[in-house]
């Protein structure tokens, strides 16, 4: 196969407790990420990678595959180098989708520009970003413009770029190669970074997070029905 879209999935959240099966106007949350993948162009096979039991059930409803991780995997200092090469350790596919079950409001559509973008740019590596035009320091150092001069303007600006998590993809067998040789694998290659929408990359860490993902998905079916008006 050459795309296997995989969605891991851990239980043991604990700012938000079993956020994955928390309904979003009727849908459990990691339903979306699942549809998301089922309606991709180019997505082969879809994957569940979770230690849960209820898990495999959810997956038989609806209609996807089930990969069984170790307890051991789900524990909370376990990250995506591990989890990813037990996973292609043992399914075979050219390339790995990873689609965040925490990030709701991806579309089919996210899944398969970022897969033309992969293949356009002939990557080892895609990760999705969030581009931010706003005026950024870390560790009290200005990033993206100089303190020592007049401010500039944020449409100036070269953006900031976070890792959004929201899609990312692989070469499956030079994941498997790097973590081997190296114990680590997620930035392999050539790696691309891949800007997504901020609004559809918004990622579920918190309670306020969450409501936040359902505001917006409510929203989402009247937004093209609204009218822009202006004060006049």
């Amino acid at each position: 196969m050459k795309y296997v879209a995989e969605i891991p999935v851990r239980l043991g959240s604990k700012r938000v407790p079993k956020k994955n099966l928390r309904h979003i106007l009727g849908k459990p949350m990691v339903g979306y990420a699942i549809d998301a993948c089922k309606q991709s162009e180019f997505i082969d096979s879809v994957y569940v990678n979770s230690e849960a039991d209820i898990m495999e059930k959810l997956c038989a409803d609806y209609g996807v595959n089930f990969y069984r991780r170790t307890p051991e995997l789900a524990e909370d200092h376990i990250v995506q180098d591990q989890f990813n090469y037990d996973f292609l350790s043992n399914i075979e596919t050219e390339n790995l989708v990873m689609v965040n079950p925490v990030s709701p409001l991806v579309t089919p559509k996210d899944i398969d520009d970022a897969i033309r973008f992969y293949e356009e740019n002939q990557l080892d590596c895609l990760i999705s970003i969030r581009e931010e035009k706003l005026q950024a320091f870390f560790d009290h150092q200005p990033l993206n413009f100089n303190d020592q001069a007049l401010l500039p303007m944020t449409q100036n600006l070269k953006p900031v770029q976070l890792c959004a998590w929201t899609v990312c993809i692989w070469n499956a067998k030079k994941f498997k190669e790097q973590f081997e040789a190296k114990g680590y694998a997620v930035f392999v290659g050539k790696y691309g970074l891949y800007p997504i929408d901020p609004i559809r990359s918004i990622k579920v860490s918190t309670e306020e997070d969450f409501q936040l993902a359902e505001l917006y998905l409510s929203l989402k079916n009247t937004a093209a029905e609204k009218t822009i008006t202006y004060y006049e």
